[in-house]
């Protein structure tokens, strides 16, 4: 089907990188749709903070580009450091530098009962991903991990996994306080001004309205279908799991991941960021 299509790409393409990471690089990972256009829009505003001589007049997608087409792409283009790059991947597809060099890895994760409406809603806008039957054929298909990316269950283990061979800050999509840690982690000395300034840029609203951070340029090109950024709330899923679907999750969730350090955040008001 196309989402195992577009795995294999993924795979090809990493594999055939050639450009040298360097000393300086940053990556943001995520499992898909668990806060990172959220993320690449904080990234971009602390670096044009520390380095306001680099600032673009670019959207976050080509700021922070996908790491697997970024060199394929525009094999030609010369980006300052540091160079910011985003991807899916688990831990062991990344480039051996990520990890002999220690090079920094902003790491999102999100409940997974949220991941799991977003992935839903976001199957019906990317034109790449197959219109799921039916929510409840989604969530079995979210379970199984026979979804775009494989399993979000294999994808947070893999990474808690690795956190002695890679040098990883981990974010809580729902956490938003932030900003002030992933500074120090980036070793970036911002005045207070600037992080309140960071906050406010990167508020749900501000996104929204925000060209360059929005996407809405890939509906207008019909890479979407429609809008990605719904509601930017902790919680949705109980609009949609059932009594006996939030059970059988949470049956499973406590099956695969009750070993790790986890704690999720299931609900949250005031909306986020």
């Amino acid at each position: 089907n196309k989402c195992k299509c577009l795995w294999l790409e993924v795979i090809m393409q990493t594999v055939h990188l050639e450009e040298p990471m360097r000393p300086t690089d940053v990556f943001l990972i995520t499992y898909p749709k668990s806060g990172t256009i959220w993320m690449q829009q904080i990234l971009v505003q602390i670096m044009d903070a520390a380095h306001p001589e680099q600032a673009e007049d670019a959207t976050n997608r080509n700021r922070v580009p996908l790491l697997e087409s970024t060199f394929l792409d525009d094999p030609s283009r010369e980006r300052p450091d540091p160079r910011l790059f985003r991807t899916h991947l688990p831990p062991d597809m990344l480039p051996r530098e990520v990890k002999n060099k220690k090079l920094k890895i902003v790491y999102v994760w999100r409940n997974p009962k949220d991941v799991l409406v977003s992935f839903y809603h976001f199957s019906f806008s990317w034109v790449f991903l197959e219109s799921p039957e039916s929510f409840e054929t989604f969530f079995q298909q979210f379970l199984d991990g026979d979804v775009y990316m494989g399993s979000w269950f294999d994808h947070i283990r893999d990474f808690f996994s690795a956190q002695d061979e890679l040098c990883i800050h981990f974010v809580k999509y729902e956490d938003i306080g932030e900003v002030v840690k992933l500074c120090a982690f980036l070793g970036k000395d911002l005045s207070d001004e600037a992080i309140n300034h960071i906050v406010e840029m990167s508020t749900f609203e501000n996104m929204k309205t925000n060209p360059k951070a929005n996407y809405k340029d890939l509906v207008e090109t019909h890479v979407y279908v429609k809008e990605t950024m719904r509601k930017g709330v902790a919680g949705d899923w109980k609009n949609y799991f059932t009594v006996a679907q939030n059970q059988r999750f949470d049956r499973v969730l406590k099956e695969k991941m009750s070993d790790l350090p986890l704690s999720f955040t299931w609900e949250l008001e005031p909306p986020l960021l």
